[in-house]
């Protein structure tokens, strides 16, 4: 059990580190926040698959804080909650398999619910707190939920098929990582 445990910690600590360094390799900048990476949820997404979507919850979260701490851009506890703790922990949900057998494309859908439900949270966080209308009506957009939910959905889409694309090409080689927990 204990060295169970000892081996969740290091796994989680690398997940975190490499899916934190793969934030900085952005191929493309959102002007009002947000941007396209490299893949950067891939090792937080096999985390969650490995050990499950509870453990998995708690080492996005913690991969959340650490956007916080370095970089994040919070105007309100709750936003913060919302765009980092709660939209991060929602990459864990990647973690659930569709269907019995375990292959790469029954984790797909899980795939996308999680960056379905990640950029939920970032909907609803500009919603209540970067509600601005001018910038909606610049966009060509009469309502601010509708503008909302096109650009925090632009850039989760392509940054959603990177990963997707990657989880592909390497899933056959993690399959045994994956499936051995001793």
């Amino acid at each position: 059990m204990e060295k169970n445990n000892t081996r969740f910690i290091v796994e989680g600590g690398v997940s975190i580190a490499l899916s934190f360094i793969l934030s900085f390799v952005v191929l493309f900048k959102m002007p009002l926040g947000g941007s396209v990476t490299l893949a950067s949820r891939l090792p937080i997404v096999i985390f969650a698959i490995r050990w499950g979507v509870k453990k998995g919850v708690l080492a996005a979260a913690v991969l959340g804080i650490l956007n916080i701490i370095f970089g994040g851009y919070v105007i309100h506890p709750a936003q913060a909650i919302l765009d980092y703790i709660l939209s991060y922990s929602a990459i864990a949900l990647a973690g659930i398999s569709f269907g019995n057998s375990k292959s790469k494309f029954s984790y797909i859908p899980s795939i996308i619910i999680s960056y379905l439900v990640s950029g939920a949270f970032n909907v609803i966080s500009a919603f209540i707190f970067f509600n601005d209308m001018a910038t909606a009506s610049a966009a060509g957009f009469s309502n601010f939920t509708l503008y909302a939910f096109a650009y925090n959905y632009s850039f989760l889409s392509v940054d959603a098929l990177i990963l997707i694309v990657v989880f592909l090409l390497i899933y056959d080689r993690l399959k045994a990582y994956l499936n051995k927990q001793n």
